[in-house]
Protein backbone atom coordinates (compact mmCIF):
# COMPACT_ATOMS: atom_id res chain seq x y z
CA UNK A 1 0.00 0.00 0.00
CA UNK A 2 2.85 2.19 0.84
CA UNK A 3 4.47 1.83 -2.35
CA UNK A 4 1.02 2.70 -3.92
CA UNK A 5 0.61 6.17 -2.40
CA UNK A 6 4.14 7.16 -3.06
CA UNK A 7 3.77 5.94 -6.84
CA UNK A 8 0.71 8.21 -6.93
CA UNK A 9 2.45 11.12 -5.12
CA UNK A 10 5.83 10.94 -7.42
CA UNK A 11 2.71 10.68 -10.72
CA UNK A 12 1.22 13.60 -9.49
CA UNK A 13 4.46 15.51 -9.12
CA UNK A 14 5.77 14.65 -12.42
CA UNK A 15 2.76 16.15 -13.85
CA UNK A 16 3.33 19.56 -12.03
CA UNK A 17 5.56 21.10 -14.58
CA UNK A 18 3.99 19.06 -17.91
CA UNK A 19 2.53 21.94 -20.61
CA UNK A 20 -0.52 21.17 -22.01
CA UNK A 21 0.23 18.94 -25.35
CA UNK A 22 -0.01 21.18 -28.44
CA UNK A 23 -0.85 18.21 -30.79
CA UNK A 24 -4.50 19.83 -31.58
CA UNK A 25 -4.25 23.47 -30.31
CA UNK A 26 -5.84 25.93 -33.45
CA UNK A 27 -4.65 29.04 -34.17
CA UNK A 28 -6.50 32.18 -35.05
CA UNK A 29 -4.45 35.21 -36.81
CA UNK A 30 -5.99 38.64 -38.22
CA UNK A 31 -5.22 41.83 -39.19
CA UNK A 32 -6.66 44.76 -40.68
CA UNK A 33 -6.21 45.38 -44.10
CA UNK A 34 -7.92 47.97 -46.48
CA UNK A 35 -11.17 48.21 -44.47
CA UNK A 36 -11.36 44.59 -44.44
CA UNK A 37 -10.36 42.11 -41.27
CA UNK A 38 -8.64 39.23 -42.68
CA UNK A 39 -8.48 35.91 -40.74
CA UNK A 40 -6.12 32.92 -41.01
CA UNK A 41 -6.59 29.86 -39.15
CA UNK A 42 -5.27 26.50 -38.66
CA UNK A 43 -4.30 23.58 -36.08
CA UNK A 44 -0.39 23.23 -34.48
CA UNK A 45 0.54 21.08 -37.40
CA UNK A 46 -0.16 23.67 -40.02
CA UNK A 47 -3.36 21.71 -41.28
CA UNK A 48 -6.09 24.15 -41.59
CA UNK A 49 -9.38 24.92 -39.77
CA UNK A 50 -11.61 24.60 -42.52
CA UNK A 51 -15.46 25.37 -41.99
CA UNK A 52 -15.03 26.67 -38.77
CA UNK A 53 -17.09 29.20 -36.83
CA UNK A 54 -15.80 32.86 -36.41
CA UNK A 55 -17.84 34.50 -34.01
CA UNK A 56 -17.11 38.27 -33.75
CA UNK A 57 -17.95 40.10 -30.05
CA UNK A 58 -17.17 43.57 -29.32
CA UNK A 59 -15.76 44.67 -25.48
CA UNK A 60 -19.27 44.67 -24.30
CA UNK A 61 -19.28 40.69 -25.35
CA UNK A 62 -22.11 41.56 -27.83
CA UNK A 63 -21.82 39.77 -31.32
CA UNK A 64 -21.11 42.29 -34.23
CA UNK A 65 -20.55 39.46 -36.75
CA UNK A 66 -20.52 36.02 -37.83
CA UNK A 67 -18.77 33.85 -40.26
CA UNK A 68 -17.85 30.88 -41.62
CA UNK A 69 -13.75 29.81 -42.46
CA UNK A 70 -12.98 28.34 -46.28
CA UNK A 71 -11.65 25.03 -47.38
CA UNK A 72 -7.91 26.92 -46.39
CA UNK A 73 -8.88 27.87 -43.48
CA UNK A 74 -9.38 31.63 -44.29
CA UNK A 75 -11.97 34.21 -43.79
CA UNK A 76 -12.59 38.04 -44.40
CA UNK A 77 -15.15 40.39 -44.01
CA UNK A 78 -15.93 44.36 -44.03
CA UNK A 79 -15.12 46.25 -40.25
CA UNK A 80 -18.37 46.70 -38.95
CA UNK A 81 -19.82 50.09 -38.82
CA UNK A 82 -19.43 52.20 -35.64
CA UNK A 83 -17.08 49.87 -33.77
CA UNK A 84 -15.80 52.02 -30.39
CA UNK A 85 -14.06 49.46 -29.23
CA UNK A 86 -11.75 46.11 -29.51
CA UNK A 87 -12.73 43.26 -31.64
CA UNK A 88 -12.49 39.81 -29.93
CA UNK A 89 -12.94 37.07 -32.79
CA UNK A 90 -13.27 33.73 -31.48
CA UNK A 91 -12.66 30.77 -33.48
CA UNK A 92 -14.77 27.39 -32.74
CA UNK A 93 -12.75 24.58 -34.58
CA UNK A 94 -14.67 21.20 -33.63
CA UNK A 95 -14.82 20.09 -30.09
CA UNK A 96 -12.87 21.34 -27.57
CA UNK A 97 -10.57 23.40 -30.15
CA UNK A 98 -11.14 27.06 -29.79
CA UNK A 99 -8.47 30.25 -30.08
CA UNK A 100 -8.95 34.12 -29.52
CA UNK A 101 -7.53 36.90 -31.34
CA UNK A 102 -8.04 40.67 -30.46
CA UNK A 103 -7.76 42.91 -32.81
CA UNK A 104 -7.74 46.54 -31.12
CA UNK A 105 -9.81 49.94 -31.36
CA UNK A 106 -6.54 51.45 -32.94
CA UNK A 107 -5.63 48.71 -35.20
CA UNK A 108 -9.69 48.94 -36.94
CA UNK A 109 -8.95 52.69 -38.09
CA UNK A 110 -4.99 53.18 -38.93
CA UNK A 111 -3.82 50.54 -41.70
CA UNK A 112 -1.23 48.29 -40.80
CA UNK A 113 2.42 48.99 -41.58
CA UNK A 114 4.51 46.59 -43.81
CA UNK A 115 6.84 45.90 -40.85
CA UNK A 116 3.22 45.27 -38.28
CA UNK A 117 2.15 42.57 -40.59
CA UNK A 118 5.31 40.93 -40.75
CA UNK A 119 6.13 41.09 -36.91
CA UNK A 120 2.40 39.15 -36.92
CA UNK A 121 3.42 36.80 -39.35
CA UNK A 122 6.08 35.65 -37.70
CA UNK A 123 4.48 35.49 -34.66
CA UNK A 124 2.00 33.23 -36.17
CA UNK A 125 4.57 30.74 -37.59
CA UNK A 126 6.49 30.74 -34.06
CA UNK A 127 3.06 29.52 -32.79
CA UNK A 128 3.06 26.83 -35.40
CA UNK A 129 6.34 25.32 -35.22
CA UNK A 130 6.17 21.60 -34.39
CA UNK A 131 6.68 20.48 -30.82
CA UNK A 132 10.74 19.92 -29.76
CA UNK A 133 11.93 16.96 -29.25
CA UNK A 134 12.08 17.20 -25.19
CA UNK A 135 8.31 17.74 -25.88
CA UNK A 136 7.75 14.49 -27.66
CA UNK A 137 9.96 12.61 -25.40
CA UNK A 138 8.25 14.27 -21.87
CA UNK A 139 5.12 13.16 -23.68
CA UNK A 140 6.11 9.74 -24.11
CA UNK A 141 7.65 9.39 -20.37
CA UNK A 142 4.50 10.47 -19.13
CA UNK A 143 2.18 8.03 -21.36
CA UNK A 144 5.11 5.51 -19.83
CA UNK A 145 4.16 6.47 -16.31
CA UNK A 146 0.68 6.38 -16.70
CA UNK A 147 0.68 2.78 -17.73
CA UNK A 148 3.07 1.65 -14.98
CA UNK A 149 0.54 3.52 -12.19
CA UNK A 150 -1.95 1.69 -13.32
CA UNK A 151 -0.24 -1.63 -13.43
CA UNK A 152 0.44 -0.82 -9.79
CA UNK A 153 -2.70 -0.03 -8.77
CA UNK A 154 -4.36 -3.26 -10.45
CA UNK A 155 -1.75 -5.32 -8.95
CA UNK A 156 -3.72 -7.60 -6.46
CA UNK A 157 -1.67 -7.79 -2.63
CA UNK A 158 0.21 -11.09 -1.95
CA UNK A 159 -2.20 -12.52 1.02
CA UNK A 160 0.20 -14.73 3.18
Amino acid sequence: MKIKNILLIVFVLLMLPASPASAHKVIIFAWVEDGMIHTESSFGSKRKAKDSIITVMDEKGLMVHQGKTDQDGKYSFKIPDHIQSDLILNLTAGTGHQAQWKLSRDELKIPPSQKDIQAAMKEKETLEESPSVFKIIGGIAIIFLLALAVKFSKRKPNLK
